[in-house]
C-alpha cells in the first residue's frame, strides 16, 4: 500500500468515526424530537409568539365597513398568559374566527360611536365579543392601536 492509499484510508476512517460520533450525540441529546416539535408550529406564528412574549397580536389589522358606511381600521392585540399552552393553542386555531368577530364588531357600530371618547367601553365590548368565542381562557386587557376611521 502506498503512502497515498494509507492517507486516504486514514481520512476515510476519521470521517466515518466523526459521522458515527455526531449521530450518537444527536440521538442522545434528543435533537430529532426538538426539531419535530418546532416543525409542529408554523414559523411565522412561532416568531410572533416568541418575539411578543405575552402579547397576542396575530389577529393583526382589522378592516371593516361601519354601519354608516365609513371604513374602520384597527390593530387588535391583547395580553395573555404565555405559560397556558392550551389557551395559546386555542388562540392559534381560532385566529380567523377571532378576526371575523372583530370585523363584525366594527361593522355593527357607527363611526360616531367608534370615534367617541368612550374608548374603554369600545374595548370592553370587543373584548366580550372575543371572549364569547373562547373556551379555555379569557382576555383581560385588550389593546386597540391605530384606530382610524375613513369616511
Amino acid at each position: 500500500m502506498s503512502k497515498l492509499e494509507k492517507g486516504l484510508a486514514i481520512a476515510a476512517i476519521c470521517l466515518a468515526a466523526a459521522l458515527v460520533a455526531g449521530t450518537a450525540y444527536a440521538l442522545a441529546a434528543g435533537l430529532p424530537a426538538r426539531k419535530a416539535a418546532r416543525a409542529a408550529v408554523p414559523p411565522a406564528e412561532l416568531a410572533a409568539l416568541s418575539a411578543q412574549e405575552g402579547i397576542y397580536d396575530a389577529i393583526g389589522r382589522v378592516r371593516a365597513r361601519t354601519a354608516d358606511g365609513a371604513i374602520a381600521v384597527a390593530a387588535v392585540a391583547f395580553a395573555y398568559d404565555e405559560g397556558d399552552r392550551p389557551f395559546a393553542e386555542e388562540l392559534r386555531l381560532k385566529r380567523a374566527e377571532l378576526k371575523a368577530a372583530a370585523e363584525a364588531f366594527f361593522a355593527s357600530r357607527r363611526s360616531d360611536e367608534l370615534a367617541g371618547s368612550a374608548e374603554a367601553s369600545l374595548k370592553a365590548g370587543l373584548r366580550d365579543q372575543l371572549n364569547a368565542r373562547l373556551t379555555l381562557g379569557r382576555i383581560g386587557e385588550l389593546y386597540l392601536s391605530e384606530l382610524q376611521l375613513i369616511p
